[in-house]
């Protein structure tokens, strides 16, 4: 980091992987408050997080990129603040930065339509096998490969919220018969978004195409397995753009390499990044990215800052966006 200005707080801003963080209109106000580093590689390990948080004051996270929890916030003693890009939690241990004394801010939440266009995108590349394609014009002359169609088919929807609903209606405006099942989903509301509401075995019998949008909690952790894709029919497809421990990843590949699917597009993953070597990476028959859903410029420099504009707040006296208030208190 630069030399220390005693007059200034610290910030650092981490795994801006893309690049856009200088981008949003509060980083040059921020730069005359705040001595600012930004950190676009991913940091390894504890060492290379305590070096990077070495008498910093805020801390600016992308969604989950860095897990804090006891420990690594331990590693930072002048930590004041967390400045959390959205208001997902489940990376932060929000109890042990309030025993310290950080308080944790969040941004609005987008409305979801970055994710479902990737949705919408990736439904379309594995059907009509858009990658292959593009990969074998590189060495052949005019590859034949043949895709299908969404018009006619069914499409199964988990979950029938701001994304989920948004998939529905694409499916029904493609002419596809469109099911959906949620944990509290109605009749009513699923006929609203071009659906029919029915269990989650109907759905993965009937469906040649199920598109996953739930949170990802106890009770959706593990929801499709073994047992589930064997419910499918031959030759379904899965897309997966909401959390990656919600479908079992080895059944998964046992699904792509047995041809029990006939495709896949990911966007999430139990780990992340996915390893190298991870089987996934393989099969030819799976479509993969690496967590883009919410990762648009427009997004993601959005988020940035609101971010940025809670850091000047906070340390402006204003801690409206704090979600735990008894950090200030220590």
């Amino acid at each position: 980091m630069a030399e220390k200005n005693p007059g200034l707080f610290r910030v650092a801003v981490l795994d801006d992987y893309e690049g856009l963080a200088d981008r949003a209109a509060a980083y040059q106000a921020l730069k005359k408050r705040a001595e600012v580093k930004i950190f676009q590689e991913r940091l390894e390990g504890d060492a290379g997080l305590e070096r990077a948080l070495d008498g910093v004051h805020a801390v600016l996270l992308m969604r989950e990129r860095t897990r804090l929890g006891e420990k690594q916030l331990s590693l930072a003693p002048a930590l004041k603040l967390i400045s959390q890009t959205g208001r997902t939690t489940v990376h932060l241990d929000v109890a042990a930065a309030t025993r310290l004394g950080v308080a944790v801010a969040v941004t609005p939440s987008d409305t979801g339509n970055s994710t479902f266009e990737l949705a919408t995108a990736l439904i379309f590349a594995v059907l009509r096998r858009i990658p292959e394609v593009d990969r074998r014009m590189r060495s052949e002359r005019w590859p034949a490969v043949a895709g299908r169609l969404l018009e006619g088919k069914t499409l199964g929807v988990l979950g029938l919220g701001r994304i989920g609903a948004q998939v529905a209606r694409m499916g029904a405006l493609f002419r596809a018969r469109v099911l959906a099942t949620g944990r509290t989903l109605t009749a009513e509301r699923a006929r609203e978004a071009g659906a029919e509401a029915v269990p989650l075995e109907r759905l993965l019998r009937e469906s040649d195409v199920v598109s996953i949008h739930v949170p990802l909690n106890p009770q959706t952790r593990g929801l499709i397995g073994a047992k589930e894709f064997a419910l499918m029919k031959p030759g379904a497809v899965l897309i997966n753009t909401a959390r990656g421990p919600i479908v079992s990843e080895a059944a998964l590949v046992e699904a792509l390499a047995s041809g029990r699917l006939s495709g896949a597009g990911l966007d999430v993953y139990d780990e992340e990044p996915l390893p190298m070597d991870h089987p996934l990476r393989r099969a030819d028959n799976a479509v993969l990215l690496s967590h883009r859903g919410y990762a648009t410029v427009e997004i993601l420099v959005e988020r940035y800052q609101h971010a940025m504009q809670n850091i000047l707040s906070f340390f402006g006296g204003d801690t409206a966006a704090v979600i735990n208030p008894d950090a200030l208190k220590v």
